[in-house]
């Protein structure tokens, strides 16, 4: 048996100092003076459960959706556990020649045989895609989350209304989770063509795309969610009119069944990003404005907002600047998932917004409940899975550029940023993946995580 020894523990009954027993990947025990073997001292570090991050993009057999992205299954999981990210939600589309659920088949072999961390499906469905067969052959698969686009209408990614609602009945059917990219499609092509018509300067990006437009997607794909019975969660919140929209949403007796996630991204950078360095600033939806990032804090600390994810899809710096123009130049490109954890660390418990059990909630615990993998993941306690995260009270600052990070991008869009709070020390399945700042190299725990539906 083998103990990390002497840590401030971060459990659901606060924060205890102790110990912690790992016995064939799981947590055996945790208490105090533990015997076994000493793997990790973790005096004056925190001890956090594993990050669970479950808004990753990854290149699936060298696809993916749109323009190539840098990381696969592979590449991405080893990146979050440098950052202390043990579980990840891997988005899975059709590739050429499959359908999505042998896509998602292909995954969880290759997942099975080579990911560095644990890690579950989200079925990212398409217009084209046959909605009945991919939810019914997902959920024989255990994938039980399902995204849908009502944005990039132009790209051919948006479903439209009656589609859109066939897929959340289907979902419903299965007991499994809508997940929505919410802002109106039609709406960014007409307000793109007058910016195009007026002259395209990098300000146009968000002008095309107003944080109003993200109210009004939730609006309206809240009613269908609730007229179709399925679950609802919003996968990203940007902007102060979203925030307001979701408070509406979830006073009414169907807001009990609607969930939402932020990336950091939105918590600590502005459209002055974008303003600045054009292409290198574009994610979707589109960074606002600061009164938008105090209105997502505030959501933060009242549990408006359920967990914290990151949006990763690190693309080429090349692939990002190959236009100036800031309606043509591709979106994403954030090699987030390392970053997630420091950032919820250096941006919500050092400046006081959040305390330790918050980020463990915000960064872990919630995540783990929402898509269904929770009590095994998530939590530091007896039965759950040894994945635990080891940070020092007063840790080392590290800038977050490319060269201070594990992922393969070569540039990063949190450069202006620094933290404290990367993991010392992680153990991913009761493995110790991660010593002294440095990776291991043990072997892969990784495993493919089925879910069941519910209610």
């Amino acid at each position: 048996m083998n103990v990390v020894r002497n840590g401030s523990l971060v459990t659901p009954d606060g924060v205890v100092d102790g110990d912690i027993a790992i016995d064939d990947g799981t947590i055996s025990a945790v208490g105090t003076d533990l015997g076994g073997d000493t793997v990790i001292d973790a005096a004056e570090c925190w001890v956090l459960p594993g990050a669970i991050d479950p808004h990753v993009h990854i290149s699936l057999e060298g696809h993916s959706t749109t323009e190539p992205l840098l990381d696969d299954l592979v590449g991405a999981t080893r990146a979050g556990i440098m950052g202390g990210v043990t579980t990840v939600g891997a988005y899975v589309q059709r590739t050429p020649g499959k359908d999505i659920v042998s896509s998602m088949e292909s995954l969880i072999e290759y997942g099975n045989a080579e990911s560095a961390s644990d890690f579950f499906i989200n079925g990212l469905v398409l217009p084209g895609d046959d909605v009945p067969a991919t939810v019914r052959g997902g959920a024989e698969l255990g994938v039980m989350s399902f995204k849908a686009l009502v944005a990039y209408n132009k790209r051919g990614l948006m479903f439209d209304d009656e589609n859109l609602m066939r897929l959340m009945a289907e979902v419903a059917a299965v007991g499994a989770v809508t997940l929505i990219h919410a802002e109106n499609g039609g709406a960014i092509d007409y307000l793109e063509s007058i910016e195009t018509e007026r002259g395209v300067d990098n300000g146009s990006f968000l002008r095309a795309q107003p944080g109003v437009l993200e109210a009004e997607g939730m609006f309206r794909t809240a009613t269908f969610a609730e007229l179709c019975g399925t679950r609802l969660l919003y996968v990203h919140l940007t902007s102060k009119e979203g925030v307001e929209m979701l408070r509406l949403l979830q006073s009414r007796p169907y807001g009990e069944r609607i969930l939402t996630e932020t990336q950091p991204h939105y918590l600590a950078l502005t459209n002055g990003e974008v303003l600045e360095r054009g292409p290198l600033g574009k994610v979707g939806p589109p960074l606002k404005e600061q009164d938008d990032v105090d209105a997502l804090w505030d959501a933060v600390g009242s549990g408006l907002i359920n967990h914290i994810s990151s949006d990763h899809s690190p693309k080429a710096k090349s692939v990002k600047l190959a236009t100036d123009n800031i309606l043509e130049a591709t979106y994403g490109g954030i090699g987030g998932v390392e970053a997630m954890l420091p950032l919820v660390y250096s941006l919500g418990f050092e400046t006081g917004r959040l305390t330790i059990e918050e980020v463990a909630a915000l960064t872990a615990t919630n995540a783990a409940t929402a898509y269904g993998i929770h009590p095994r993941k998530g939590v530091i306690r007896e039965g759950a899975d040894a994945d635990l995260v080891v940070i020092p009270k007063e840790g080392p600052e590290r800038q977050l550029v490319p060269d201070q990070l594990a992922g393969v991008a070569d540039y990063s869009l949190y450069e202006s940023l620094s933290s404290r709070g990367f993991p010392r020390d992680v153990v991913s399945g009761g493995v110790v993946a991660v010593r002294d700042f440095t990776a291991t190299g043990a072997d892969s725990p990784g495993r493919y995580l089925p879910r069941e539906g519910r209610d």
